[in-house]
Formats: C-alpha cells, sequence, structure tokens
C-alpha cells in the first residue's frame, strides 16, 4: 500500500485456475506451468452450484456438499488444494435453485419487476438483492461451509491461502441503470434500507436539500421516473445512485463479517469492479475497498480486444490512473489472457498480451492476476491448454513478472510521473449515469437526457475521457485527483496546473477545493460547461461566476483560469481536434516546467491499408491513413531504488520518435529486454518503437 508498504507485487502476480472447469487428472500439469512461469498465486472460484449436489435441510443448512469428489472427481477441493503452493480469491456462483428461486429475494425495477441476472451459460436466472435477510441467511450458510476447509489453510495457521475474494464483480450486472435496479421492498418500504442510507446522510426530514419537503424521511419514495430536465431537484436523484453505491459497499462489508465471524481473519480481503462508464458509478473504487477492511484491496478487471486499439488503452490507463489516486494498492485482479471463445475468429498474440500488460504497469499497475491461465469452457486460446499445452504467450506471463519483481529494483515503490492533473468530480460523472440505459457497457457512452441547465447528461464524462487522449497528444501525462476523496492532494506547489472538465453541478468538496487551490496561485482550466449547481443542486457562482472571456488567460483570485467553454476533449479517439491539441500544448509550454518525459514523433505517420468499407472493384483496395495526431506515449517512474521509462507506440506501423527527459543530467537508457543502451544528449534521444509495442528503459 502506499502508506503502509503491506504488500509486494510477487505476492499477488498470478493467474486464474478453475479446477472443476478441468479433469482433475490435468491438475497437476497445469500448476506445474504455472510455478515454471514463476507466478505464486493461484486464484479460483469455489462454486456452490457446482459443489451442491442435495438439497438443504436441517442437517445440510446449505445443501449437501462435495468437496472431496465422491460423485465426480473434478470436484475434490481438498486434493487440488493439496496441490496448491499458493492460493488466494475465492468466489463463485449461486445454485439454482437460490436464483431461480422466491421472486421477492431478487432485484426488482422500477416496475416491479424482477430482473436477469448473470446471464452466463444459460439465459435464464435473476440476482438476488444483496441485502435481502433471506439471500444473507444463504450466503451466511455457505460461507460456513466454504470456511471449514479455509481457515486450517490460512498462511496466518500454518497454510498458504493469503486472500479471499468477498463476491465477484459486485455490481448489478446489466441491469445497473438508474431505473433497472433496486426497488425489492427491503430497500424501498417503508424504514427499509434506502431511507437508512438517508437517515445516515442527512440525520433528519428537515435537513433534506430536495425541493419538496418531508414531515419524516420514511416519507420518501425512491424515484421511479427521470425527467428530461433537472435543477434544483438534483440532490434527489443522485441518492438514489449514491444508495446503489451505500447498499453493494454494505453487501461486501457483511460478507467480510461472516467471514471473520467463521474465525477466517488474518486474511486480505478483495473485491474486484467490472469494467463501468462512468468509472466509479455507482460501483465507487474507494468506498469498496473500504468495505473490504482496513488492509482489503479493491482490483480491476481488464479485457480488450485481440489486439488493443488506442481507445481501449486509454481507457484501462484512464481508470488505473484513478485507482493511483484513491486505492491503498493499484492491481489488476482479472486481466485478459485468452478470450471468451473457443473457436477463434482472431489468436490472441502473444504480442496484444505483452503490449496490453506493459501498458498497463506503465500506468502505475503494481500487479496481475492472468484470466484465465488454462482454457476451459467458452474461453479460448489461454496460455496453456485444458490438458496443460504450453503456448507462446505463457512466456508473456513469465517476463511480466520477472520484470517487474526482479528486474526493476523496488517495482512497489515507483510511482508514474505526471506534469498535469484531470480532476475527476463524482457528482458529474453522477450526471452522466443518471440518463445512461446501461452503465456496465464499457464501449458506449450514453449523452442524452436529463438535462442540467441546458446540458445533456454523458457530455461531462465524454469530456473527461477525451481530455485524457488530448494531454496524451501533447506528449504529456496527467494524473487524476478526486477531490471528494482527496482534497489535501491539490496544492498549487505539488500540482500547479489542473484541468477540471466542464459540467453544470460540481461537487460542493471539488468547488470548494479548486476555489482555494486558485487563491493561493494555481492554475485552472475549466474545459467544457462552466458550473452552475453544486450536488444538493443549489444554484453557485463557481469562482465568483462566468468569466467574461474565453480560451485566454485570466487572472482571478490570485492564480490563473482558462475556460474554454467547447471543450477541449470533445472528439473521438484518434479524431480529436488538432486545435485544441495545439492550444492546450501551447498553454503548458508557456505555464508549466518541462515535461518530465516528452514524447513526440520525428516525422509525420501514415500508412497505406487497404479501403475499408468500400467496394474495391470500383473505388480502390486501399489507400494513405495520415494520422496528425501523436499516438506514443512515454511515462517515467521514479522511486528510492531505480528511476524506469515506458515507452509505447500505439500506431498500426513502426514509428520513430523523440524523448526528452526534464532532468538534463540523465545520460543514457538501457533497454531492459534487449541491454541496448541509447545517450541521451541535454535530455534527449532518438528511438525506434515497433508498431503497437511497448520498450522498458532503466534511466542511468
Amino acid at each position: 500500500m502506499k502508506s503502509k508498504p503491506t504488500y509486494h507485487c510477487a505476492d499477488i502476480f498470478g493467474g486464474e485456475i478453475q479446477y472443476f472447469r478441468l479433469e482433475a487428472r490435468y491438475w497437476k500439469p497445469i500448476l506445474l506451468k504455472f510455478k515454471e512461469a514463476g507466478l505464486k498465486n493461484v486464484t479460483t472460484y469455489v462454486q456452490w452450484a457446482t459443489h451442491l449436489i442435495g438439497p438443504p435441510s436441517a442437517e445440510h443448512p446449505a445443501g449437501v456438499l462435495d468437496f472431496e469428489g465422491k460423485t465426480n472427481p473434478n470436484l475434490n477441493l481438498y486434493h487440488f488444494l493439496g496441490l496448491v503452493q499458493e492460493h488466494e480469491m475465492i468466489h463463485g456462483a449461486y445454485p439454482e435453485w437460490l436464483i431461480m428461486g422466491d421472486p421477492s429475494m431478487m432485484v426488482w425495477d422500477y416496475q416491479n419487476r424482477t430482473t436477469q441476472g448473470y446471464w452466463i451459460g444459460k439465459r435464464e436466472g435473476s440476482q438476488p438483492s444483496y441485502l435481502h435477510p433471506e439471500y444473507l441467511a444463504w450466503c451466511r450458510k455457505w460461507i460456513f461451509e466454504v470456511d471449514k476447509i479455509i481457515k486450517p489453510r490460512l498462511k496466518s495457521n500454518g497454510g498458504f491461502i493469503t486472500m479471499v475474494n468477498l463476491d465477484n464483480e459486485v455490481s448489478y450486472i446489466v441491469q445497473d441503470g438508474m431505473l433497472t435496479s433496486d426497488y425489492n421492498p427491503v430497500n424501498v418500504g417503508r424504514g427499509g434500507f434506502y431511507h437508512q442510507f438517508l437517515t445516515e446522510k442527512y440525520g433528519t426530514a428537515s435537513a433534506l436539500p430536495y425541493p419538496t419537503k418531508y414531515a419524516s424521511i420514511e416519507d420518501v419514495l425512491a424515484p421511479r421516473s427521470v425527467p428530461d430536465m433537472i435543477g434544483d431537484d438534483f440532490a434527489y436523484y443522485a441518492d438514489w445512485c449514491e444508495f446503489k453505491t451505500w447498499a453493494m459497499s454494505r453487501y461486501i462489508s457483511t460478507l467480510r463479517e461472516m467471514h471473520e465471524a467463521n474465525g477466517v481473519k488474518d486474511v486480505t480481503f478483495m473485491t474486484n469492479f467490472n469494467p463501468h462508464r462512468p468509472e466509479g458509478v455507482p460501483t465507487r473504487m474507494s468506498e469498496f475497498e473500504k468495505a473490504t477492511g482496513p488492509l482489503g484491496i479493491a482490483g480491476y478487471d481488464f479485457y480488450r480486444g485481440v489486439f488493443m486499439s488506442y481507445s481501449g488503452y486509454q481507457s484501462m490507463a484512464r481508470v488505473l490512473k484513478l485507482m493511483n489516486a484513491t486505492l491503498r494498492y493499484t492491481w489488476s485482479a482479472e486481466f485478459m489472457s485468452g478470450t471468451w471463445m473457443k473457436v477463434l475468429n482472431g489468436r490472441v498474440s502473444d504480442d496484444h498480451m505483452r503490449f496490453m500488460a506493459l501498458c498497463a504497469l506503465a500506468q502505475g499497475c503494481k500487479a496481475i492476476s492472468w484470466f484465465m491461465f488454462h482454457d476451459r469452457d467458452c474461453w479460448g486460446d489461454a496460455p496453456v491448454s485444458s490438458h496443460g499445452h504450453e503456448r507462446p504467450s505463457l512466456a508473456v506471463l513469465k517476463e511480466v513478472k520477472k520484470l517487474a519483481c526482479e528486474t526493476i529494483n523496488g517495482w512497489d515503490d515507483l510511482v508514474p510521473a505526471t506534469d498535469l492533473a484531470i480532476i475527476y468530480d463524482l457528482t458529474s460523472h453522477t450526471h452522466s449515469y443518471l440518463g445512461d440505459p446501461s452503465p456496465c457497457n464499457d464501449n458506449a457512452l450514453y449523452v442524452g437526457e436529463p438535462v442540467v441547465d441546458g446540458v445533456q447528461c454523458g457530455k461531462a464524462s465524454m469530456e473527461y475521457e477525451g481530455l485524457f487522449r488530448v494531454v496524451e497528444h501533447t506528449g504529456r501525462q496527467a494524473a487524476v485527483i478526486d477531490l471528494v476523496h482527496s482534497p489535501a492532494k491539490l496544492i498549487p506547489t505539488v500540482t500547479p496546473f489542473v484541468i477540471l472538465p466542464g459540467s453544470p453541478v460540481i461537487h460542493r468538496e471539488t468547488a470548494r477545493a479548486l476555489e482555494s487551490y486558485v487563491a493561493l496561485g494555481g492554475k485552472l482550466v475549466v474545459s467544457g460547461p462552466w458550473p452552475v449547481r453544486n450536488d444538493l443542486g443549489t444554484a453557485i457562482a463557481f469562482l465568483g461566476g462566468f468569466p467574461v472571456e474565453t480560451d485566454r488567460a485570466i487572472s482571478k483570485a490570485g492564480g490563473t483560469i482558462w475556460w474554454v467553454e467547447e471543450g477541449l476533449g470533445r472528439g473521438l479517439p484518434e479524431e480529436d481536434c488538432l486545435e485544441s491539441i495545439a492550444w492546450l500544448a501551447a498553454v503548458l509550454d508557456q505555464e508549466t516546467s518541462p515535461a518530465k518525459a516528452l514524447i513526440e514523433t520525428v516525422e509525420d505517420i501514415s500508412w497505406i491499408d487497404w479501403n475499408t468499407g468500400k467496394n474495391m472493384k470500383s473505388e480502390g483496395g486501399h489507400r494513405v491513413y495520415p494520422q496528425p495526431r501523436n499516438l506514443c506515449s512515454a511515462i517515467l517512474h521514479e522511486g528510492p531504488q531505480d528511476r524506469i521509462l515506458f515507452a509505447l507506440n500505439h500506431y498500426p506501423v513502426a514509428a520513430r520518435v523523440k524523448i526528452t527527459l526534464a532532468d538534463a543530467s540523465r545520460t543514457r537508457l538501457v533497454d531492459l529486454d534487449s541491454g541496448g543502451t541509447f545517450t541521451l544528449e541535454n535530455g534527449s534521444a532518438e528511438l525506434d518503437l515497433d508498431r503497437k509495442s511497448a520498450s522498458v528503459f532503466r534511466v542511468h
């Protein structure tokens, strides 16, 4: 952890081996390949439904369970654990009689209909409502049975289990929109969990910041529609979103308490996230991490196409930057090593896996758990076959783990250097969530109603995402600062230049911190709509109100501000506005210190490829594709024991680049793969980078 070094990357690097999806005779060969790769931590589900062979009874409260392989050798958990050198993370699936059971226990939508569950394998079943007492009672029975196996095998008891996952990808899955969950009566009934949340947040009905006044908090009804326009009633709708974060966090902490009551202690509890846009709403990383306990951690699940696109890289980098800013330890709990099909449309190459993993490390990911380590049902092209055959990508796992844990000195203590910061504001992203029909769809960001003060929802999150691309197009790196989570981090002497993605609404803590920052001499760009309301829906005069001019520096309260009303990040990946990139580069050149590691292409980049989407006979088979934007990244990592530079080329062709370090006293770069040396003259060197590749250097 950043504040209290508890973990070493070598203790977390690993991969997923799902014993019950393999024939038992292949467990040992696959584990040997795992060990040969230098990996230390096996991760696995322990699935309730899989081990269930008989219904519940007084004698068997969680059902009749087979952990010894009596009915099927592939269920012999005791034997599998006996083969494992070190084992982590236990989570799994619900039995059919639970997800197909009493509708009153399930997640309900705004029309009081049960919603679909995690439809993988079979398109049937519903998701239990996280805080429903009956569901939690079943969880308690199952966890009690599994903990009887876990407890004597804990590392603290002389065994090898070091980490327990409280639940996998806690969210409302595909029903995580504003109105599609969770209207179960245990939540929205009078005195239910929704009213408990409001009482914890506000205390009494008189403190509710809603236009409608209530005699009692228990009179508040959960919203069952979202209007086209929202104003002073913003908090009423935003609180329903925040309630979901509260409920999921409470669920995670309740599961942790169940394990602790069974004597499973002195272990690292964790949870993991599935993709959400905008990130952190309602699956808020910092709240989930807090729910895992004082030493718990939370990891993100990264899956990309079979050769990572530039937008895929940007999404991963953006999430990792937010994790760096708000979590104790930045890591990936599930990191793509294979793909969700047996019959492959395209191979998951070792090139892709290497590039994706090194891009993650470049942006501060300290450890990776690869998913899956082996082929299984509906999953192929993993590093190892279901029988233990080695594939070329296994070498990638070995390389990446060795790089982080052996070649680089003190990897856990290295910090990515940044040149400016982009503000993550919870309230502006909550506005995006209010109208998004499917926030878990990582490939689409909804823009539309509800409108707040003339601005569509989704605009602020789109600007937020675009700003990271625009900054990288200038050759620099931006950090994230979450002012709701950690306002003390915003200090002009530490971060002299920040960008706020424009939004009509802004959290009170964000507004206060930014006003204080500017008063102390900070430099702030507001990119997009000027904030006019806070998270309570109250009208505000942020920084004294609208600037009289746009696109130019204005002295304000001791500092400097710029307002770019149209927004710098309004473009699309690989199509961002060239004028915006040039404007920001010029301002940064003038107003900030030299970039820690500036990367520029030496020559114009273009390539010839097929004329996609055209009639080849009538319009020609190929054409030139120019790309005037900088699609390369340079990230310098600094720490007490080492100084490492990652150079990334996201173009589909090789590129020659110039990298310039702000510290001109550095004399050479040494490639950690080839051993080649590159001389730095006045801090600069030219490098040749292969297409979609990452090179890693030690800076001397």
